[in-house]
C-alpha cells in the first residue's frame, strides 16, 4: 500500500518540530523522514518511520486489516510508537494529529526521564 502524498508532509511543524526530507524505500513499504527541532540552535534531529502492512517487518493478521506501524525516536532513542488503519492513513490532518500526539509523548518522555540534579547547598 503506497502513502499519497508523503512528500506533503514536508515542513509540517508542531511545537518547533519541523518534518524534512520525506523518503520511501523502492517498493514503497517504508516511509521515513527527519525531524529537526527548530527550537534550538544547533537543530537536533528526530527520526520517524512508517511501515506499510506489506513491509518484510509486519506478519500475520496486521496484513489484512490494513495496520500501519508509525514510530518516532530522538538521540537518546526514547521512542513513541502508533498503529493506524488505512482509512486514517489516507487524511494528511489525521496523520498530522497523531505526529502531534507523538511529539507531546516524546517530549513527555523527555522530561520525565532527564537526570535530576539538586541545588541544595549545606
Amino acid at each position: 500500500m503506497k502513502i499519497k502524498g508523503w512528500e506533503k508532509l514536508s515542513g509540517i511543524t508542531y511545537k518547533g518540530y519541523c518534518i524534512v526530507n520525506p523518503i520511501h524505500n523502492a517498493h514503497e513499504t517504508k516511509y521515513e523522514a527527519t525531524i529537526l527541532n527548530l527550537n534550538l540552535p544547533q537543530k537536533p534531529k528526530w527520526e520517524l518511520s512508517v511501515l506499510t502492512p506489506q513491509h518484510k517487518f509486519i506478519v500475520g493478521e496486521n496484513t489484512a486489516d490494513g495496520i500501519f506501524f508509525i514510530s518516532m525516536w530522538d538521540d537518546n532513542k526514547f521512542s513513541a510508537t502508533r498503529k493506524m488503519n488505512k482509512q486514517t492513513m489516507k487524511s494528511i490532518s489525521n496523520f498530522r494529529q497523531t505526529f502531534e500526539e507523538m511529539v507531546d509523548e516524546l517530549l513527555k518522555i523527555q522530561i520525565t526521564s532527564a537526570p535530576r540534579s539538586s541545588s541544595i547547598t549545606i
